[in-house]
């Protein structure tokens, strides 16, 4: 079987639940037309339940691949409640090498803790707000991570495919995120800068070295921010809810 965008439109449309939803689902097409073409680039981890990955040219398959697509859109990025126990012999270090006080340490454990689950948020944030600016734009979320080290999708003048793999910091690519994929041409950027290694550097983000097809929508560390206060803010009154 061949793959068919108005069938994948289709199955898309069907699992929506909102008007919001239902603007993403031209991404969600293009996306499986990527994966039609290229199945090695599923990025899916199997079980004795669940043994097969899904297959972008099957009803079937999209319908597993818009399930995920889509749970993931819904899914919060507000930050987590800690969950891991601190190392003690952490205060103890920060006592004696630092002059810390016990109920300073049991302060900054806190906080450290608090710090690290919103770090972790960062990157998904960041990619909610480049898909909200890009949205109707050449490139296409890949949203649900079933794509292999791509962040986004889209083609350019000739027809070729375009991938845009998205970090960060510039010390958060693994060895999955640098490999090349044959036949598909990448474009690769990073938001900040995790060490100043040009002495008073006067800003330590990279939107100036946005990739040649990301410029032009006014993507900038400002706009970003006052798209992350207003995320977290909306989450929090739905978890208060």
């Amino acid at each position: 079987m061949s793959f068919s965008k108005n069938k994948a439109k289709l199955i898309a449309d069907k699992i929506c639940i909102n008007d919001d939803e239902k603007s993403l689902v031209s991404s969600f097409v293009e996306v499986c037309s990527f994966l039609s073409e290229h199945p090695n680039e599923i990025s899916w981890r199997t079980s004795k339940v669940n043994p097969k990955k899904p297959d972008a040219n099957t009803d079937e398959g999209i319908e597993m691949l818009a399930n995920r697509y889509f749970e993931a859109y819904r899914r919060s990025d507000f930050p987590a409640e800690p969950s891991t126990i601190p190392d003690e012999m952490v205060s103890v270090i920060m006592e004696k090498a630092y002059g810390y006080t016990a109920a300073e340490c049991k302060k900054i454990k806190v906080e450290h803790q608090y710090s690290m689950c919103a770090e972790n948020c960062v990157g998904n944030l960041l990619e909610r707000y480049l898909d909200l600016v890009l949205r109707t734009s050449h490139w296409n979320w890949c949203c649900g991570e079933f794509v292999k080290a791509i962040d986004f999708l889209g083609k350019n003048d000739n027809g070729e495919w375009i991938a845009l793999q998205i970090k960060n910091r510039d010390n958060s690519e693994n060895s999955s995120s640098s490999a090349i994929r044959d036949g598909t041409r990448i474009q690769k950027w990073f938001r900040s800068f995790s060490k100043d290694t040009k002495k008073g550097r006067a800003s330590f983000t990279n939107w100036q070295k946005l990739p040649p097809l990301m410029r032009g929508y006014n993507l900038n560390e400002n706009d970003f921010k006052s798209f992350v206060r207003k995320y977290i803010e909306k989450e929090k009154k739905n978890l208060e809810k």
